[in-house]
């Protein structure tokens, strides 16, 4: 128990609270009890260092200053004051705040595509050139300035419920390849499409999304003068819905290294210095958002990686199954 035993509004503190004499502990509330994991009979009597088996903590009341640290599972802000030790949980606003910076992480690696496309084309613009060609890239700077215009306004894929049509896939697969032509060209790829005809049933937004950071994936990270497959065929576990993988050629990777791959912030180990690590991470978010899902698997020379989605909007209706092996 606490020294102030018979004081409810000791343990009735949402501040958890040790009170310190000589480096021992004399006095330890409720809340501080649940933060330390220690039972308060135990911590009476006991040393500072024995209560909150932290040397951070022990340095932070020795030297008076305060600290905010992640222990047993929590981020525990603590002041030090002389004679005690206060102790308040701050898990939530923590979260709020990561959650905050992955907000705008995932807004920053949408938004860089249109942008980058529409300054090449405003770029291009400023030359000499027959009216045909100034007119497409008049037109490609205006589609993506729409698309710009489209992600600012749902910020991120949890937000807004997709607007899901019938989208070919063949042709936002070559508008996903035009987007990126410059690192492609600068790598020497090329891509090759094994694609069916006809469509799909997604936000053709969030769909030249996917597209598009898939093929980068495997553009950055596969080698250079080489070809990349853009691949469809048939889900063998679900009717009307289609596997849709990205295939390049840098060598297999371990199946236990790749899953980690689409965390947030996960970057290839041939990543360089390039990329933010969200690429594949957006991908997963956006493929379940529709009710499909996202994976990677090593491919005899290579990496395949792929989403699922629907062909049409019965299928989209029936629903997602549990994932299974890939």
């Amino acid at each position: 128990m606490s020294t102030h035993a018979s004081d409810d509004w000791f343990d009735a503190l949402a501040e958890g609270v040790v009170l310190v004499r000589a480096e021992r502990v004399v006095g330890i509330n409720a809340a501080a009890s649940r933060f330390l994991e220690v039972e308060p009979e135990r911590a009476v009597g006991a040393a500072l260092i024995a209560v909150v088996r932290d040397h951070r903590i022990e340095r932070a009341y020795l030297d008076q200053v305060p600290l905010e640290l992640l222990t047993r599972g929590r981020w525990l802000a603590i002041t030090a004051l002389e004679g005690a030790l206060l102790l308040h949980d701050v898990s939530e606003q923590r979260r709020a705040r990561d959650d905050a910076r992955e907000l705008l992480a995932v807004l920053s690696h949408e938004l860089r595509t249109p942008v980058t496309a529409i300054r090449a084309a405003l770029e291009a613009l400023r030359y000499d050139m027959p009216a045909q060609q100034r007119g497409r890239f008049m037109e490609q700077a205006e589609t993506e300035a729409d698309r710009l215009v489209r992600l600012l306004s749902d910020l991120t894929v949890d937000v807004k419920p997709p607007a899901a049509r019938s989208v070919p896939l063949k042709a936002c697969a070559l508008q996903a390849t035009e987007l990126i032509a410059p690192t492609l060209e600068a790598r020497a790829l090329t891509v090759r499409f094994e694609l069916p005809g006809g469509d799909v049933w997604a936000d053709p937004d969030k769909l030249l999304q996917v597209l598009l950071n898939l093929i980068e994936n495997a553009a950055v990270h596969g080698p250079a003068e080489a070809a990349i497959r853009v691949v469809a065929t048939s889900d063998p576990e679900r009717d009307g819905w289609l596997h849709v993988e990205v295939i390049d050629q840098g060598g297999p990777l371990a199946p236990e290294v790749i899953e980690p791959l689409f965390s947030p912030h996960a970057r290839g180990a041939r990543a360089g210095g390039r990329g933010t690590g969200l690429g594949l991470y957006v991908v997963r978010s956006i493929a379940e958002r529709w009710g499909g899902r996202a994976w990677g698997r090593p491919w005899q020379a290579g990496n395949a990686f792929g989403v699922s989605v629907p062909r049409s909007r019965a299928a989209a209706l029936l629903g997602p199954r549990p994932p299974s092996g890939s």
